[in-house]
């Protein structure tokens, strides 16, 4: 950088200069100041409870070597005591907890560990065990703080809280505020009860449905629930984490948002976040990779809603990264495109082409990239199955070259397949035409 900068002061035009060090410093200096670190934390709930799984997901998670754990709640099984505390938390968790004054080893030199009260925290009068075991930001109760690109909420969602669980109380005002004042790329919410829930033995709390979307949340994280679940509700992510070592619970028929569940193991999230995308995964204590969810900076494109099983898809924008693995993670198949006389596999999609995939379950996919307005399809005689653009096309309004080369209805599959008269971003679509030419969308 030094070199940028350098010029000769004996110059008779150093007024010329000084503006070019300006501009320069316009470029480069954003870049220097504004980019955050990346960060590795643990997502750990419910898991407060001496024993093989405490033990094994604790194992687990220090194989990450993350930046700092924050839990879900209930810390402290199963009646908050001080007597219980060191044994539940910090036989497993020591190494992350400062200061540290319990006898099962050496703390951290700085904090990193951020936990939040859950209802078997609150079974001991005001709390008192829990909070004189940590220290905390501001009332130690619910606080928030930055690390690299994202700021963290945690909140106290239980009904002891003196300052209140519900939408209008001076805590909810607090985070309303605080989401407001923010300028981190990425802010988490974190509480113990689950604002949304498929859970048997919960399920959702409406008294902490509070406007998250609304105040500026990108994330609500929660436990209460011993399983785990991702859920979409109100155009944002939700997630169920209470897998962390006390019991295993069941669930109803899924609510309406719900996208993933699993009870089967105990296990932790491991969450990767950068100025530019916030990567959720659930691993379970055996290792096993269960949901891996991304979340992108700036909007979505487009969100394609998938069905389990077979999927007829399109790309409805110009994406910056066309792997398949990388635009849809949450898919069990290949890509399987359609050449003209036979299916080939493939890696990369690209715009124009539709394609097959495969899918565990009803799932929401964000597409980032730029809006797509117009495309033109090559097409060969015979069938074809092509892709479409951002916005909905009516079949009547696709331009055909030469013209009247279409000799079928554009077919679209959900289930089975129907006949489309509009195309559908982010779906895919058959067509048939008597000779090689062109389709254009626009």
């Amino acid at each position: 950088m030094d070199k940028l900068f350098r010029f000769d002061m004996s110059d008779s035009k150093p007024f010329k200069k000084i503006l070019i060090c300006l501009l320069l410093l316009t470029i480069y200096l954003p870049v220097i100041v504004t980019s955050q670190p990346s960060i590795r934390f643990a997502v750990i709930g419910d898991y407060g409870w001496q024993g093989q799984p405490n033990l094994d997901v604790s194992n687990l998670v220090k194989s990450w070597n993350p930046d700092f754990i924050i839990t879900t709640g209930d810390n402290n099984y199963d009646y908050g005591e001080a007597a219980t505390i060191d044994q539940n938390i910090g036989q497993y968790y020591h190494e992350f907890i400062y200061p540290y004054t319990g006898s099962y080893g050496a703390g951290a030199v700085v904090n990193r560990f951020f936990p939040i009260l859950g209802n078997h925290d609150w079974l001991q009068a005001g709390a008192t065990p829990y909070l004189n075991y940590f220290t905390l930001p501001s009332n130690e109760r619910y606080y928030d703080f930055v690390k690299g690109p994202v700021q963290f909420f945690a909140l106290d969602s239980d009904g002891n809280e003196p300052d209140g669980n519900s939408n209008t109380s001076t805590q909810a005002v607090w985070l309303q505020n605080r989401l407001a004042a923010s300028s981190s790329p990425w802010k988490i919410v974190y509480l113990h009860l689950a604002p949304y829930s498929s859970g048997w033995h919960h399920g959702s709390t409406t008294k902490v449905q509070w406007q998250f979307k609304q105040w500026g949340a990108n994330a609500v994280l929660s436990g209460h629930e011993h399983n785990y679940e991702r859920l979409i509700e109100n155009d944002l992510v939700y997630f169920v984490n209470g897998l962390g070592g006390r019991s295993l619970y069941t669930f109803n028929p899924p609510i309406s948002g719900s996208i993933v569940r699993y009870s089967d193991n105990y296990g932790a999230q491991l969450v990767t976040a950068t100025d530019k995308s916030l990567t959720f995964q659930f691993i379970t204590r055996a290792g096993i990779i269960v949901d891996t969810y991304t979340l992108y900076a700036g909007s979505p494109t487009y969100t394609i809603n998938v069905s389990a099983g077979w999927n007829l898809l399109s790309l409805p924008s110009k994406v910056p990264n066309n792997s398949v693995t990388q635009l849809f993670p949450t898919a069990i198949s290949s890509a399987f495109v359609y050449s003209g006389s036979s299916y080939n596999i493939t890696d990369t999609l690209i715009n124009g082409n539709g394609f097959w995939l495969k899918f565990p379950t009803d799932d929401q996919v964000q597409i980032f990239g730029d809006s797509l307005y117009s495309d033109t399809i090559d097409v060969v005689a015979g069938w074809n199955m092509i892709g479409t653009i951002t916005n909905p096309i009516l079949t009547s309004a696709i331009i055909q070259s030469p013209s009247s080369i279409v000799t079928s209805n554009y077919f679209e599959y959900a289930s089975s397949y129907y006949v489309a008269d509009t195309l559908k971003p982010g779906n895919g679509y058959w067509v048939k035409v008597d000779r090689n030419g062109k389709l254009i969308l626009h």
